[in-house]
């Protein structure tokens, strides 16, 4: 019995420490890119708006790593299990509305945790318009780089709209691996 506790301390004690780095790298992410936003704010007259993607900038591997057990931790400790996240694809806007609403009601996580969540939820399951996405939405929905989502957009203005995913994929020079890591996110009508 001593055994098995020690065992559960540890596994505990192992998923703090997990939780406190996700934390601790949104926070300084959240920190680095508010220090950024307030200097180029200062350098340019423009005024940026609120995006809904306005999370940390992290590669899809760090999005992935921090964002599923965080978007498991908030979901299944405030209403409900990730089994309603899997079986409800949703655009970025949605995914950004939905989360409002469960910050209103008291999920409980922090101000950069919430930016993660708004971030991670859209990128995995995420709905996209294919035929009239911008490239940002593109590039949040199937993590494409902003150079592939503008071709897209740039292909679709000059070809017309889509009509699958096998015209997608003929866009020259396009990275079709992220097309067809979610072929369930696409949306051609």
């Amino acid at each position: 019995m001593t055994k098995h506790k020690s065992q559960t301390a540890a596994y505990t004690s192992n998923m703090f420490l997990v939780i406190a780095g996700s934390v601790l790298l949104a926070t300084v992410a959240v920190r680095s890119e508010g220090r950024a936003d307030r200097s180029q704010a200062a350098k340019s007259p423009v005024t940026q708006s609120a995006s809904p993607q306005a999370a940390p900038a992290m590669s899809d591997e760090e999005l992935a790593k921090v964002g599923e057990p965080l978007v498991a931790k908030v979901c299944t400790t405030s209403c409900h299990g990730i089994e309603e996240i899997e079986s409800a694809r949703r655009t970025r806007t949605g995914w950004v509305d939905l989360v409002g609403e469960m910050k209103i009601k008291g999920a409980e996580a922090t101000a950069p945790q919430f930016e993660i969540i708004k971030k991670y939820l859209p990128r995995y399951y995420g709905l996209v318009a294919v035929n009239t996405a911008a490239p940002d939405e593109l590039s949040a929905i199937l993590g494409l780089s902003a150079r592939d989502a503008q071709a897209i957009v740039a292909y679709r203005t000059a070809n017309g709209p889509f009509a699958d995913i096998d015209a997608l994929r003929k866009v020259p020079g396009i990275d079709a691996a992220k097309i067809d890591e979610q072929p369930e996110a696409l949306r051609f009508k």
